[in-house]
């Protein structure tokens, strides 16, 4: 079994537009929820989403794309024509819910105002799009799995990284900010009519984000005869489903319990060597309620539970890829040693001390990043503090 690290990033989400603003909006509490400019907000639960503004247009999938795609190869040290050079060794992962939605929303305009278009060729082009600006030319795998789809598609990546199937593969995600999801979210009654403030007592919904978040995971031999600078090691992974609703979680934590358990054993750690968990944490009263029972069901032989927060609190919920971006906070904070805060954090869930509103210095050597999505499906991503050797 080979070990697979992570050695560049790229992203763009409310807060940020790079990963240096993003580091320094997440560890300094800075949200990027704002009152809607993509779109009408009228009629809506609310006018608050996780927006970058420097975003305009209709092609907003593909700018998340271009420019995290940009940044991640900039930052690994590597461009498309090395990408393309390795053939079959590179692979693919992308995690969305919403691109084929995009596309769906856009014909369904099309067809309103009496024009045609290329409907079927075009439905899955954005995977086409990012295959081309990184250059990849083997095989490409989308994940859909819902709100999961942004972790499951690196858990891919790092599967075949360990197993050596491909020496080094581009993993991540990207969903726009679509009416189409806000009005959804509307129908559910599950937008914040605020700005979210997950695990508090007083949580009333989701904010709805965008975002584009890929990284570059590789074997970690193909890493150093490289000389890549390496941000961390990935070591475990689960996947699971709570087979319970279509898009309530089961309320006792069960299979959220089941797979973090899963990631932990897979990476061959104790629940206790963990510092940090990113939760999925979505400010929905049942799905907050339900993570902090399964994280109090990892710890219940424990003394020790570590600190954990929700990312969404800053970015709002970015859908499929959600996943992805919240990994490279956890990354960005594991190597600047800082907490993520929850700034809208006034009265935690059950008292629940793990958690803050304020930053602050922590020591990350185990960190643990979870989606748990409609439909039951979940995934965690175990990751480990790299400190060289080989």
């Amino acid at each position: 079994m080979k070990r697979a690290v992570i050695t560049g990033m790229g992203v763009i989400c409310g807060n940020a537009s790079d990963k240096e603003e993003f580091r320094r909006a997440c560890t300094d509490g800075i949200s990027g929820i704002r009152k809607c400019t993509a779109f009408s907000a009228e009629g809506l639960m609310t006018e608050y989403f996780g927006e970058n503004t420097k975003i305009k247009g209709d092609n907003r999938l593909y700018e998340l794309i271009r420019i995290s795609a940009a940044e991640m190869l900039d930052d690994a040290g590597i461009d498309s024509g090395y990408i393309s050079s390795l053939g079959t060794n590179c692979r693919m992962f992308f995690g969305t819910l919403l691109s084929t939605a995009d596309h769906y929303y856009k014909h369904s305009k099309a067809k309103a105002d009496g024009k045609s278009d290329n409907f079927l060729a075009s439905m899955n082009d954005y995977a086409s799009y990012a295959k081309e600006l990184f250059g990849v030319k083997g095989a490409i795998s989308v994940s859909s799995a819902a709100c999961a789809s942004g972790t499951t598609a690196v858990g891919m990546a790092f599967d075949h990284i360990r197993n050596g199937i491909c020496d080094l593969a581009v993993a991540g995600g990207a969903d726009p900010l679509m009416i189409i999801a806000a009005y959804g979210f509307n129908a559910l009654r599950s937008l914040s009519s605020g700005i979210c403030d997950p695990y508090d007592e007083s949580r009333d919904g989701i904010n709805i984000g965008e975002c584009g978040a890929f990284f570059t995971v590789e074997s970690l031999e193909h890493a150093l005869e490289r000389n890549a600078k390496i941000y961390c090691e990935i070591i475990g992974y689960g996947l699971g489903n709570d087979a319970y609703h279509i898009t309530s979680p089961d309320p006792s934590g069960s299979g959220a319990y089941m797979t973090m358990l899963s990631a932990v054993k897979d990476g061959g750690i104790f629940p206790e060597q963990i510092d940090y968990i990113n939760g999925h944490g979505t400010g929905t009263p049942i799905n907050d309620s339900m993570e902090v029972k399964a994280i109090d069901l990892l710890y219940e032989n424990s003394d020790k539970k570590p600190a954990f927060s929700s990312t969404k609190a800053l970015i709002g919920h970015c859908m499929g890829s959600s996943g992805a971006i919240e990994l490279a906070s956890v990354i960005l904070s594991m190597n600047s040693g800082k907490y993520i805060p929850m700034p809208n954090l006034k009265n935690p869930i059950n008292g629940e001390k793990s958690l803050s509103s304020e930053t602050y210095g922590i020591n990350i050597d185990h960190a643990l990043s979870n989606s748990f999505a409609f439909a039951g499906n979940s995934a965690s991503l175990l990751i480990k503090k790299y400190t060289g050797g080989g």
